[in-house]
């Protein structure tokens, strides 16, 4: 489903049953009374929803900063495949040949196979990228005197593999969604009570108040994964492509 779509379906899906509480809310009233003093219930609501704000805040950053670590993270290992690549000139034919083949083909393989799918499934799938760094490191292994550099620049090649895979999968917790979700509840939750005489003005806070809350939940839910959404490209690989010369 397009995320705008889901978005939107979301917020009016909580709006909307927020604001059947509160009809059913006010015609209990009419009979009961006001339920608390309305100071009472504006300091409540004002420190819940400043609580609420704060951790909703550092979390989004959180996230949203992890965008950044993870494209750093693509750029290293772009440059890792590389060099790679460049430490096989020293190396006899065939062997310089199949490592800048190995190379090339392993920034197909990112960019073609495991960019559109990693941000959803785990490091295990991408096995033939696995492949190909191992067949990497034998042939650096094999001509350590020829390129004395190429099995440590392999090295780094897979050192960064790993991160980027590692932070494809990363999530902020379930303890962190848990505070998250009842901070909501309870940020939300006064809004019910305040004792308005006319309900246009209570529907119209309910509403805006409930969509405000699941629009900002529902942004962290879709970017709490680095490379979902495709706020990563993978620039850093295809720019490299253009850099290293097939053999």
């Amino acid at each position: 489903m397009n995320t705008y779509l889901a978005g939107t379906l979301w917020m009016v899906g909580v709006s909307i049953a927020a604001l059947a509480v509160v009809v059913a809310l006010r015609r209990w009233r009419r009979d009961s009374g006001p339920l608390v003093d309305i100071s009472v219930l504006s300091a409540v609501f004002s420190l819940a929803g400043m609580l609420f704000a704060i951790v909703a805040a550092f979390v989004f950053i959180d996230v949203w900063s992890g965008a950044e670590e993870a494209r750093d993270v693509t750029y290293a290992e772009a440059e890792a495949a590389q060099l790679v690549a460049w430490s096989a000139n020293g190396m006899p034919e065939p062997e310089r040949a199949e490592m800048v083949r190995l190379s090339r083909e392993y920034l197909r393989e990112v960019v073609d196979r495991e960019w559109p799918r990693q941000a959803g499934v785990s490091a295990d799938e991408h096995a033939h990228g696995w492949q190909l760094v191992q067949r990497m490191h034998d042939i650096a292994t094999r001509n350590a005197e020829d390129a004395g550099d190429a099995p440590e620049v392999v090295e780094s090649l897979l050192q960064a593999r790993q991160q980027r895979l590692a932070l494809a999968g990363a999530r902020i917790g379930d303890a962190t969604w848990f505070a998250l979700l009842a901070g909501a509840v309870l940020a939300g939750l006064p809004m019910f009570f305040f004792p308005f005489d006319r309900a246009l003005p209570q529907l119209a806070l309910t509403a805006t108040v409930a969509s405000m809350i699941t629009l900002l939940l529902f942004t962290i839910q879709q970017i709490e994964r680095p490379f979902a959404q495709d706020r990563v490209a993978p620039t850093a690989y295809e720019e490299t492509l253009t850099r290293i010369t097939p053999p």
